[in-house]
């Protein structure tokens, strides 16, 4: 068993196996788990807060596989967010011929409880090389060392299930670093600017370790690299047709990032063809029905502040994949909506929310098949 998965497998009976009893548990100040202090994700949290529900308490995190982690083990709780394809990854290691029997139950019953709250937004995927790099397309990063972040954090999990649906291999990924000159307003910002610079320029930075592909997951713009991109620096591009692409295609949708976005890029044509993600707030079955309480009570405030968010709050509120008034989309393999608040966002209504087009049903997709959700 390699060593990220001996890691993970450690963690895995503390996660299902206190799930029930930690869900249990009341708390009067519910809370939501998000991401870095710098990131959408945290600023969603607190618009969440400042907006829908003011006593909320809002925690940055690590990235979607530890919000996971504190939706099982941690006293309040409530509610996360997290990328979609976390649950593809969580599905893969309870399936994993390395992981026992028994961690392989209690995983069942770790996913058996997490549910959507809702759709958020999608997050293009960037892979980032130097432009004096031959390679031009994400398939031919095979065995190159990358900056994929720290270990449960959302741009691993992305970064290692795109690598093992493209070579059925782990890739060579870079532990993560903090350079001494770098700058940012907490260790996360430090760790990705510290990786930029040693991508850049190899050469100067060369005590820090070698980095030819480095990889981000947001809503374009990402403000690291409005701010601080290197013009010697060129985005990869996905390519549909080669080998492993459809298996890619069961957990992302293909995206472009847009010219506009990082003009410092020179992206040719309007955009570059590339992967996105969706973002979910989750929350989960709980046995204390005061907790559900709060789900419902959370869905309500919601409803009636919706409008106020996408007034006042983040830009991302305005590219929302759902908005009230319309029908729920269909989720990524694997995820359910949550039954505390589905009906309600169903009918939910605000005069400030441009309603979307319904979303069509999908067939049974083969994730779908391969997580046994549909024949």
């Amino acid at each position: 068993m390699n060593q990220s998965l001996k890691k993970w497998t450690r963690c895995l009976p503390v996660l299902a196996g206190v799930l029930s009893a930690t869900l249990s548990l009341a708390s009067a100040a519910e809370s939501i788990v998000t991401g870095g202090k710098t990131g959408t994700y945290y600023a969603i949290g607190n618009n969440l807060r400042d907006i829908v529900y003011p006593a909320l308490e809002v925690k940055d995190s690590k990235g979607s596989w530890a919000n996971v982690e504190d939706m099982s083990r941690t006293k309040g709780v409530t509610l996360a967010i997290v990328q979609s394809d976390v649950y593809s990854a969580f599905v893969q290691m309870r399936d994993s011929r390395d992981v026992p029997e028994a961690t392989r139950r209690e995983y069942t019953q770790l996913l058996a409880n997490l549910r959507v709250f809702m759709p958020l937004y999608k997050e293009e995927i960037h892979f980032l090389v130097r432009k004096d790099e031959p390679i031009e397309f994400i398939h031919q990063i095979k065995g190159r060392p990358i900056w994929m972040d720290m270990e449960k954090s959302g741009t691993y999990l992305t970064a290692l299930n795109i690598y093992g649906k493209l070579f059925q291999d782990r890739p060579n990924s870079v532990t993560p670093f903090i350079n001494t000159t770098a700058t940012g307003e907490d260790e996360g910002t430090k760790r990705r600017r510290s990786a930029l610079m040693a991508l850049s320029d190899p050469g100067f930075y060369k005590d820090y370790p070698k980095i030819d592909v480095m990889v981000l997951v947001g809503g374009q713009p990402l403000s690291l690299l409005e701010k601080n991109m290197p013009s010697n620096l060129k985005l990869l591009k996905f390519d549909p047709n080669q080998a492993g692409a459809d298996k890619v295609l069961q957990d992302y949708q293909q995206a472009g990032i847009k010219k506009s976005s990082y003009p410092a890029l020179n992206i040719a044509g309007n955009e570059s063809p590339s992967l996105a993600v969706d973002s979910y707030l989750i929350t989960a079955n709980f046995a204390d029905p005061q907790r559900n309480q709060f789900v419902k009570d959370f869905a309500s405030q919601f409803c009636a502040h919706v409008g106020d968010l996408r007034e006042r709050g983040h830009a991302k509120w305005k590219s929302l994949i759902w908005q009230p008034g319309s029908a729920l989309p269909p989720l990524s393999a694997g995820w359910q909506y949550s039954d505390k608040v589905k009906e309600q966002l169903s009918t939910c209504k605000s005069s400030r929310a441009t309603a979307a087009p319904a979303a069509k049903p999908g067939t049974c997709s083969a994730q779908d098949r391969f997580a046994g959700l549909c024949r």
